[in-house]
C-alpha cells in the first residue's frame, strides 16, 4: 500500500479525514497525522510517506511552506492541499503551476475518492514507469489470479479491498503488493481502468442510456461516473455521445 501523512491543525478536522476516507480501497494506508506542522515535518522526513495531504493555511507554519522545507530537504513525495474554497481562489496559480492535487472544505468523499485514484495513479507511474496493465496474466500465485480473474468479471458489482481479502483468503496489504508488482497500480485502478474501458464499449456499441451505462459500468452514482469518465477520457460521456453520433 502506499503511505499518507495528513496535517490540518484543526484537530477535529484531520480525525474527520482519516476516519471517514476509505483509504484500504484506494491503496494507502494512514501512517500518521498531527495539528502541528512544525513537528510534522519531523515525522514526515522519518517516515516518508509517498503523499502527504496538509492543509492551506496554518499557524507559523503554512502548508505551502512546509511542502517547500520538506522539498528543501530532499523528501520526495505528492501532495494534496487542503483549502476553503476562498483560500483556493487566492492560491489558485500556485496550485496550477506547482501541479499539486486539491480538495475543498468540507470534504467531499466522491471528490476524495476521484482524487486519490489520480495520486495513486502518479505514485505508481513513478514506481514502476509503466502504464497499469487490465490484460489478466499468470503472476504463480493461484489465489491472486483468481481474485484479478474476479474482478475483471464482475466489474460491475460493488467491490472492495476487504471483501476481496475475505474471499480469497489473501490480506489487504498482500493484494496491494501483488497489483502493484504484476499490474503497475492498485486494486482500484486495475477496477476503474476495466470499468472505463467497457463503459466506452457500450457507448459505441449499444444504444443504452448514458444512466444505464453507468450502472451496468459498476457506478451506482450516474454524476459521479461522469466525473470518473470526463476525468479517464479527458470529455464528458454526454459530448462524448454527441461525437459519435455526428460521425
Amino acid at each position: 500500500m502506499y503511505t499518507v501523512y495528513l496535517v490540518d491543525d484543526e484537530k477535529l478536522m484531520v480525525e474527520s479525514v482519516v476516519s471517514s476516507v476509505n483509504w484500504t480501497d484506494n491503496g494507502f494506508e494512514v501512517v500518521g497525522y498531527n495539528t502541528d506542522p512544525s513537528y510534522a515535518k519531523g515525522e514526515i522526513l522519518s517516515l516518508k510517506p509517498d503523499l502527504i495531504i496538509s492543509d492551506l493555511k496554518m499557524p507559523r507554519l503554512d502548508g505551502i511552506e512546509l511542502i517547500k522545507a520538506l522539498k528543501e530537504a530532499g523528501a520526495d513525495f505528492e501532495v494534496i492541499m487542503l483549502s476553503a474554497f476562498a483560500e483556493f481562489e487566492a492560491s489558485r496559480h500556485f496550485f496550477l503551476l506547482g501541479g499539486m492535487d486539491y480538495l475543498l472544505k468540507p470534504l467531499d468523499l466522491c471528490e476524495a475518492t476521484i482524487v486519490l485514484e489520480q495520486v495513486a495513479r502518479k505514485i505508481a507511474a513513478k514506481a514502476s514507469g509503466e502504464k497499469p496493465r487490465t490484460e489478466l496474466i499468470s503472476t504463480g500465485v493461484r489465489s491472486f489470479d483468481e481474485l484479478v480473474s474476479y474482478v475483471a468479471e464482475n466489474f460491475a458489482k460493488k467491490i472492495s479491498l476487504e471483501s476481496l481479502s475475505r474471499q480469497f483468503g489473501l490480506s489487504p496489504t498482500y493484494i496491494c503488493s501483488l497489483f502493484s508488482k504484476h499490474y503497475s497500480c492498485t486494486m482500484t485502478i486495475f477496477l476503474t481502468n476495466i470499468r472505463m474501458r467497457e463503459a466506452v464499449k457500450m457507448l459505441t456499441e449499444t444504444k443504452y442510456p448514458l444512466k444505464e451505462v453507468a450502472m451496468l459500468s459498476g457506478y451506482t452514482d450516474y454524476y459521479y461516473f461522469c466525473r470518473v469518465f470526463k476525468l479517464f477520457y479527458g470529455i464528458a460521456p454526454t459530448l462524448y455521445l454527441k461525437q459519435r453520433e455526428l460521425r
